[in-house]
């Protein structure tokens, strides 16, 4: 059965992922190409303190580092929080959308690639990020391979991922409400946790030094917020009338008991090579 977009139109059977993960490559492009921007539109919003998913994924790169390798930098949030007068931060994504985007956000350099084959020399940069892009990929090994290639020794990688403990009990009953309504859970074509990735490291030659978690916060204020919150999800076999659903839900919730704040529990991962 097609799954109705926000943009009322209809992603055809054969790009709906199934079980193996065959029909994500299609999924993901017509996504980002719909929408791009839409990630960075509610993790650049949601915060923990001062700092957001992206502050805190940029804060684990040494200030020595003068060369980044951003992976799957969508519309270039992170690429933007490690900029500096003299450090390059080189952006690669698949999505022309989101690349186009990001070159309109700032300098780059972009380039348009394929995370799974890196177009860069062996021992070329010095740090390599990744803001969810070790879950946009079921191939984590592959690309954990080519990250370890292109960094130089002792080069950083700097990872973070949806996580799915240290989520608190009225946190998951927010949430809980809202799946219920949506009859799914965001999906992702990678493991989200990064499960196995302790071994997939060690397998590339990269040696674990941090594993953290942080639990971010979205207020959600309006019916607008609710649809930005809901255009950043994954929902590959939800029909958009579910989405309306959860959308109606939270503006209700607001019109009887004011904003509601949504949990985004993050983990983030360095490792060095």
């Amino acid at each position: 059965m097609p799954v109705t977009n926000d943009n009322n139109g209809t992603v055809p059977p054969d790009q709906v992922p199934d079980e193996s993960g065959a029909g994500w490559a299609d999924y993901l492009a017509e996504f980002h190409n719909q929408r791009p921007g839409a990630v960075e539109a509610v993790l650049s919003q949601a915060a923990a303190g001062d700092t957001t998913p992206y502050r805190w994924l940029a804060r684990a790169i040494p200030p020595r580092v003068r060369t980044v390798l951003d992976l799957a930098c969508g519309s270039g949030a992170v690429s933007r929080e490690l900029a500096s007068a003299d450090r390059m931060v080189i952006g690669i994504d698949l999505s022309e959308a989101e690349l186009d985007l990001a070159s309109q956000r700032g300098p780059g350099p972009w380039v348009r690639g394929d995370i799974r084959r890196l177009p860069f020399a062996d021992s070329s940069v010095d740090a390599v990020t990744a803001s969810l892009g070790l879950v946009v990929t079921p191939e984590l090994s592959q690309v954990l391979s080519e990250v370890a290639r292109v960094l130089k020794p002792g080069g950083v990688l700097a990872a973070i991922a949806p996580a799915l403990r240290g989520i608190a009990p009225r946190d998951l009953r927010v949430l809980g409400r809202l799946t219920a309504r949506l009859r799914t859970r965001p999906q992702f074509p990678g493991a989200v946790e990064l499960a196995g990735f302790k071994r997939s490291l060690s397998e590339a030659g990269l040696r674990r030094v941090e594993d953290g978690r942080e639990r971010y916060g979205f207020w959600v204020t309006s019916r607008a917020d609710a649809e930005t919150v809901m255009k950043a999800l994954y929902l590959p076999e939800t029909r958009w009338s579910r989405v309306e659903s959860a959308i109606e839900h939270l503006e209700d919730r607001i019109a009887k008991h004011g904003p509601v704040e949504l949990a985004i529990p993050m983990r983030r991962v360095v490792a060095i090579k």
